[in-house]
C-alpha cells in the first residue's frame, strides 16, 4: 500500500509498505478521506515536538471496513465508518470516571501509532462509528475536529444570554462558533488574523469578527464590546491566553483549547483577584464523538463549508505547503488515499 511518511521538518516521502495486519479485536479500514490537522501542520513547520519522526500522521479520517478480526462486533465488510482515534486504557482512574480523553496511558492514531495518511490503517473495532449516508467521506474526516469543538463547548458553563469570545478563527474556532449559535442569544465574537477566515466566522454565526493583526486586540475589543462572560482560547500562545484574561468578566471563565506554547507567563493575581476560571480542554470522549456525528448528520453544523482543498495522497506535501503558507484561502485540506 502507499503511505506518506513524515521524516521531520518538511520532509514527507511517499512509500510502499505492506498492508497492516490486524488483531482479533481490530478492523482494517480502507482510508477514503483523511484531513490535515493543525497539530500535524505544527509538526511539519517545526512548531511542535510532540510527533516524533519517522511517522505516518493523520488522525482525522473516514473509510470503509476492509477486513474484520475474529472477535469484532457490530461491523461488516463494506461498512462506511468514521474512526475515533483516541485509544484509552479503560482501567486508570480517569477512564473509570469517564474521562477517557485524559487517560493516563492514552494513545492517538497518527501520533503514537501510524495514522491515516495511508491507503489502509488498523484500528480497534470499538473505535469505528457508522458514517451516516447523508455525510460524504470527506465530511467524515472533519468529524474528529468537530468532536474537539463539541467537548470544549460541553465542558464550559454557558448561560443562554452570555456574551462569548473565541480567540482564533482556525478550524476549531469556526466549529465552536457554529456550536454556540444554539447555546446563547448573546454576542458571539471572533478574533483572528485573516479576513477570509473572519468572513467565514460571520457566515457561521459570529456577531462580530475582528482582524487583530494591525490593532491592539484587548483595547479594540474593550472599546467595541467590553468584557465577555466566556472566552474560548483556540490559539494556544502566551499572548492570546493573556488576552483572554484581560477580556473576560470578573467571575467569568476561560476554556483553553489551543496547544502551542508549552510554558506561559500569566498574571495570576488577576486570575485570583477577579475569580476567573481557567479550564484546560483536551480532545473528547466517545459521547462527544457520537454527538459530533449526530450534529453533522442533522445539518446543524456545516462541515462541507470548511473543506477548501481535496488532494490525492501523492500530493500530500502540496497540501501541507498550502496550509503552511496560507495560500488560496485555505481552511481545511482533505487527502483522498
Amino acid at each position: 500500500m502507499k503511505v506518506a511518511v513524515w521524516y521531520g521538518d518538511k520532509n514527507i516521502v511517499l512509500e510502499d509498505r505492506p498492508i497492516p495486519s490486524i488483531g482479533e479485536k481490530d478492523v482494517l479500514v480502507r482510508v477514503k478521506s483523511s484531513s490535515i490537522c493543525g497539530a500535524d501542520l505544527h509538526a511539519y513547520k517545526g512548531l511542535s515536538k510532540r510527533r516524533k519522526p519517522p511517522l505516518v500522521m493523520g488522525h482525522e479520517f473516514s473509510g470503509m471496513v476492509e477486513r474484520l478480526g475474529d472477535e469484532t462486533k457490530g461491523l461488516k465488510v463494506g461498512d462506511r465508518v468514521v474512526v475515533e482515534p483516541i485509544i484509552s486504557c479503560g482501567k486508570c482512574k480517569a477512564c473509570k470516571k469517564g474521562k477517557t480523553n485524559v487517560c493516563e496511558d492514552r494513545k492517538l492514531i497518527g501520533l503514537n501509532l501510524d495514522g491515516a495518511f495511508a491507503e489502509y490503517v488498523s484500528v480497534p473495532y470499538e473505535k469505528c462509528h457508522e458514517l451516516p449516508r447523508d455525510l460524504s467521506f470527506d465530511e467524515g474526516a472533519i468529524i474528529e475536529p468537530l468532536a474537539v469543538a463539541v467537548h470544549a463547548v460541553n465542558i464550559t458553563p454557558i448561560s443562554s444570554n452570555d456574551n462569548v469570545l473565541i480567540i482564533g478563527s482556525g478550524v476549531i474556532g469556526l466549529l465552536i462558533t457554529q456550536l454556540l449559535r444554539s447555546r446563547t442569544s448573546g454576542d458571539i465574537l471572533v478574533t483572528g488574523r485573516r479576513d477570509y477566515l473572519l468572513e467565514k466566522a460571520r457566515e457561521f454565526g459570529a456577531t462580530d469578527a475582528i482582524n487583530v493583526i494591525d490593532c491592539d486586540a484587548v483595547k479594540t475589543l474593550l472599546k467595541k464590546h467590553g468584557r465577555v462572560d466566556v472566552v474560548f482560547e483556540a490559539v494556544g500562545s502566551n499572548e492570546t491566553v493573556n488576552q483572554s484574561i484581560s477580556l473576560v468578566e470578573s467571575g467569568g471563565s476561560i476554556t483553553l483549547v489551543g496547544m502551542l506554547d508549552r510554558e506561559m507567563t500569566v498574571d495570576m493575581m488577576e486570575v485570583v483577584a477577579r475569580e476567573i476560571t481557567l479550564r484546560g480542554d483536551y480532545g473528547y470522549t466517545t459521547d462527544d464523538f457520537k454527538e459530533a456525528i449526530e450534529l453533522a448528520s442533522s445539518g446543524k453544523v456545516d462541515l462541507k463549508g470548511l473543506i477548501t482543498h481535496v488532494l490525492p495522497l501523492d500530493e500530500i506535501k502540496k497540501g501541507f505547503d498550502i496550509l503552511a503558507e496560507r495560500r488560496e484561502n485555505v481552511i481545511k485540506v482533505v487527502i483522498n488515499p
